[in-house]
Formats: structure tokens, sequence, C-alpha cells
């Protein structure tokens, strides 16, 4: 995925904090974690989808987990990963800035008994690694959680809590709702789409900090479906910024095209997705 030339010429975290900044997504949303502090949309994370659960199990299967490793979650969501790995390693610390969601992992720990799971609220970023934390920990990774505009710091920062793996795992390519994004930002609202940053961006600052990560990169097809053609457009009204009848009327006509039934059980939106699974070890053996 590097580029070699190119790699050892441009400043890999600039590149990254500017294709943040002009993130259509992140620009016009308020950031990630304020996008999710919705209790709403916690919910509807923690609710365990066919896909999701196919990549909490990628996610899972790509880590070294065993029933002695103490692990950490970085930008953890609703738990998806932190508690079914909790059922396999001694403990997971679980660092989640969205206050709603850290009320609905907080919930699910409660009610399912968990006692090996610690809730740290802030963004990684800000977080007092000796005080919130408990260092070192055998694997410490984030999953398509990396909102932050300066990644070096970031990768840093779990290099010197980590004494074992390091993973991050983010898109090669663009998500379901990118390309959405990306074929009617212009209709919608006259400008063009700028996507966030993706996985080559991570790798080529890794190997401009003198990390040379093991990298795999894999494709599933992502099954966006809904009961009936509104609830689509429903779903997509907050992220597109819908706010007219005639905005509406262009999501219709493009999610009427692209949906497809689904054997009389509603409709679905497909996509390949390509995602990257990024490890490395963060002290010299």
């Amino acid at each position: 995925m590097a580029t070699s030339d190119v790699a050892t010429e441009a400043d890999w975290n600039d590149v990254w904090r500017s294709r943040m900044e002009t993130s259509t997504a992140l620009k016009r949303n308020r950031g990630c974690s304020d996008f999710w502090d919705d209790r709403k949309k916690a919910r509807s994370r923690a609710a365990s989808s066919e896909d999701d659960c196919g990549r909490v199990a990628w996610v899972i299967s790509s880590l070294p987990v065993t029933p002695e490793s103490r692990i950490l979650d970085i930008g953890a969501g609703a738990g998806a990963i932190a508690i079914p790995l909790s059922r396999q390693a001694a403990a997971v610390t679980a660092v989640e800035p969205a206050r709603a969601m850290r009320e609905v992992l907080r919930q699910t720990v409660r009610e399912a008994g968990i006692e090996n799971v610690a809730i740290v609220g802030g963004h990684w970023e800000e977080i007092d690694l000796d005080r919130d934390l408990d260092p070192p920990y055998d694997i410490a990774f984030a999953s398509f959680s990396l909102g932050m505009p300066d990644l070096r710091t970031a990768i840093e920062r779990m290099n010197r809590v980590c004494s074992g793996t390091v993973a991050v795992f983010h898109f090669a390519g663009l998500p379901y709702w990118e390309q959405v994004m990306l074929d009617t930002w212009p209709d919608l609202h006259g400008v063009p789409y700028q996507p966030g940053p993706k996985a080559d961006v991570i790798e080529n600052l890794l190997h401009q900090m003198g990390i040379h990560p093991d990298v795999s990169v894999s494709s599933y097809e992502h099954r966006f479906s809904v009961p009936d053609l509104d609830a689509g457009v429903d779903a997509f009204r907050g992220r597109l910024l819908i706010e007219t009848a005639e905005q509406e009327e262009t999501l219709r006509a493009y999610l009427a095209a692209r949906f497809t039934g689904e054997g009389g059980e509603g409709l679905v939106l497909r996509h390949q997705v390509r995602r990257a699974c990024i490890r490395w070890e963060p002290h010299p053996p």
C-alpha cells in the first residue's frame, strides 16, 4: 500500500491532518465523537447486524488474544468489540469520547454482569496515560475510530502504553456511506464531496516514523438493509444534511436506483468495502 518515492517526500501526518480538516463528513457533521454522541445512534450501534458481527469477528481474529491478555480498545463505541473480547481476555479497557456511547456500554456491561471491562471517558489525545490508564497493555488497538487530527501523536501514545501488539483497523477504500455522499453531495449541496483519509496514509506515516507494520487488506460486501425506501431516506437524512423537499427527492431518486429487493423482505444497498489491518510491535524484541 505504501508509496516509496512519494512517501519519503510528504509529511504524512500533515496529509492526514489536511484530509481530516477538509473531509466533508467531518466538517458538516461536527467530527466523529460529536456525530455519535446521540443515544439513538449509540443504541443503533449496539444492536449487532450481520455486517457488524462480521467486522467484529475479523478484528478479533486479527489480534493475538490469550486468556491472560490485557487489552486497550481506543474508540470503543458501545462495546461491539470490547464486550466479546472481555470473554476471551483477562481485562479490557475501553476508551470512548462520546458520552452516549459510554452510557450504552456501561448499561450493557452492567446488565451482562461483566466485571473485567474498565470504561474511560475522553478523547485519546487528551487521556492522561498514567492517571487514566493502567499500562502496559499486551494489545492496544483502534477499530475504525481514528478521528483525531494529529495521527503521529496518537500512534506514539499507543506505542507508549503497549508492550506487545498495536493494531489499527481502517478503511482502504470508500465505506458505503461515503460512496453515497460522494455520489450525491454535488447535487444536494452544490459542491464536491471530499473523502476522509484512508489506510494508505496511516501506513506511509508509520514508515516515516521508522515503523514497518504488517498490513493485510481484505474486501467484503456490505449489505445495508431497510424495510422500504422511506426508511432508506430517513437513514441517510441526517448524514446528508437533508433540509428541503427538493434535496429529499434527489436522495430518494438516487436510492431508488441502487436499492435492490431482498425476497420481499425489504431493500438492500450493496457495496464492496476494502478494509485494512495494520499491525506492529511498538518496541524492538
